[in-house]
């Protein structure tokens, strides 16, 4: 006959660690989901508008330019409102650089659209984006946790479900062994 330990699991205990593992398993999927779908709300409901005007160091020639403000977060609804070029480095006259000349995507990239190149020239824009709230920072931070955590909370499933499955194998075991001894 065996003795009662402290700490010892039976085979009547199995169905009650696999509901344990199993809610604390759905509480963090529930979180992962909400905490996504709050990071998604977050990003489009505190937008703010920006306009920038003659941001200096751009140029337009044979190569791409993205303007400064293209890494804000949820960097959107981008549009060039004019372009100007120095005819003598930052001090000379400044010319309008026609629309036509230029075109630009919604990453705030310019590209050269003629064989001309602008090498002095200042850029006018506007754009919206999502400023980094504490609610933001929270949610983004609650999202790396559990991403850095499913694997190893996989990791722990898997060993409590072989742990579980082994337990039930071997009370099986045990159970027809002891049958079958008393039988003969």
């Amino acid at each position: 006959m065996l003795k009662q330990r402290k700490g010892q699991l039976t085979l009547a205990d199995a169905p009650t660690v696999v509901l344990i593992v199993g809610l604390v398993f759905l509480i963090m999927a529930t979180m992962a989901f909400i905490s996504s779908k709050m990071g998604d709300s977050l990003a489009e409901s505190d937008r703010t508008s920006v306009t920038v005007t003659n941001e200096t160091g751009a140029f337009v020639n044979y190569t791409t330019f993205t303007v400064d403000d293209a890494d804000q977060l949820g960097f959107k609804d981008f549009v060039i409102t004019q372009i100007t070029n120095s005819t003598n480095g930052t001090t000379g006259f400044l010319l309008v650089v026609s629309a036509s000349n230029y075109t630009y995507t919604q990453a705030g990239v310019v590209t050269n659209a003629t064989t001309f190149n602008f090498n002095s020239a200042n850029v006018s824009y506007t754009y919206t984006y999502t400023p980094k709230s504490t609610a933001y920072n929270t949610t983004v931070d609650l999202n790396t946790e559990i991403a850095n955590n499913t694997s190893i909370a996989g990791i722990v499933l898997t060993i409590s479900l072989v742990g579980i499955v082994l337990t039930v194998l071997i009370g099986v075991f045990l159970v027809t062994r002891g049958a079958g001894a008393g039988r003969a």
